[in-house]
């Protein structure tokens, strides 16, 4: 078969750009074609001044400066916007949450309906009462500090859990994981997560996954195996923002993210919504009295 282009620009839905991020493991083409679909009708390509990134993550820390619009695809069908400072992203998350933002119950159906797996895997007809789902090699190498392997010890060792390693997760590790708590406590990493979730009643993972929210959305028990959030400030993960604005919330973790995922103002969006173009606008206009500068080199925080 002709070889595609290998991506330039990385875009969502663009196959080599997925064939380079998750090799065999990428979506199936239909997925990407929709999501493609997708990002040409919803996404700019800039908003006063700033660009449109897919799938990238930097941290600027800066409390009214917007330099880039990040977005990434989301629970199969939708898209996740961000912008570079865990402070503005974490303040917006906190608002809704904490707002009398009402439940748009028929959304809330909706994305529940479309939850399947991310990547393309096996179909896994197993059950597993409590699972961890740990991140992949990228941030689990020396250095990373985002897995808490105590954690993750008593998790396994002493409560029962297994581990289902990301399906991007190198030979290597996989290895560890045997060798560290038996081969009969490592799930096949080419299983489908979502199956093994849908049918488990416990979970523990990290921020850079989705597994916690669709966790919550088909209310199982949930946990974190990170570090704390404090002691990786170079690592902040994807949906940290999501996970923060959930903590300690007198309405409780599940309904602060049924509020966030209800909102018209949070960045999430999903081909199914109507008024998809609509809530692009609003998320981004909400930052009227921001600064929006274009990104440099000297303002990543690596």
């Amino acid at each position: 078969m002709p070889l595609d282009q290998l991506a330039i620009e990385e875009k969502m839905g663009d196959i080599p750009t997925h064939f380079m991020k998750s090799g065999s493991c990428m979506p199936p083409k239909d997925r990407l074609d929709k999501l493609a679909e997708f990002r040409e009708r919803v996404i700019p390509e800039h908003y006063n001044g700033c660009s449109f990134e897919f799938d990238l993550w930097y941290n600027t820390n800066e409390l009214h400066t917007i330099r880039t619009f990040l977005y990434t695809d989301f629970l199969g069908r939708g898209v996740f916007f961000r912008v570079n400072s865990i402070k503005i992203n974490d303040r917006l998350y906190n608002s809704i949450a904490d707002s009398n933002q009402k439940i748009d119950e028929d959304r809330i159906q909706k994305i529940i309906d479309s939850l399947e797996n991310k990547y393309t895997l096996q179909v896994n007809r197993s059950t597993y009462d409590k699972v961890v789902f740990p991140p992949g090699s990228n941030l689990i190498q020396p250095g990373k500090n985002v897995l808490d392997w105590k954690k993750l010890d008593d998790l396994v060792m002493n409560k029962g859990y297994v581990i289902k390693p990301h399906p991007i997760t190198a030979h290597v590790y996989v290895a560890k994981y045997k060798e560290r708590y038996g081969a009969d406590k490592v799930i096949n990493k080419k299983m489908g997560g979502h199956e093994i979730l849908e049918k488990c009643t416990d979970l523990a993972f990290c921020p850079n996954s989705q597994m916690g929210i669709e966790g919550l959305l088909l209310n199982k028990n949930i946990s974190l195996v990170s570090t704390p959030r404090a002691a990786r400030e170079k690592n902040h993960l994807t949906y940290e923002a999501i996970y923060q604005g959930l903590l300690g919330k007198k309405c409780g973790s599940r309904t602060a993210l049924l509020k966030i995922l209800s909102s018209k103002r949070s960045g999430i969006v999903f081909d199914f919504d109507e008024d998809a173009e609509d809530r692009v606008e609003r998320y981004c206009e909400q930052f009227w009295e921001y600064t929006f500068k274009g990104k440099t080199e000297k303002d990543i925080v690596k």
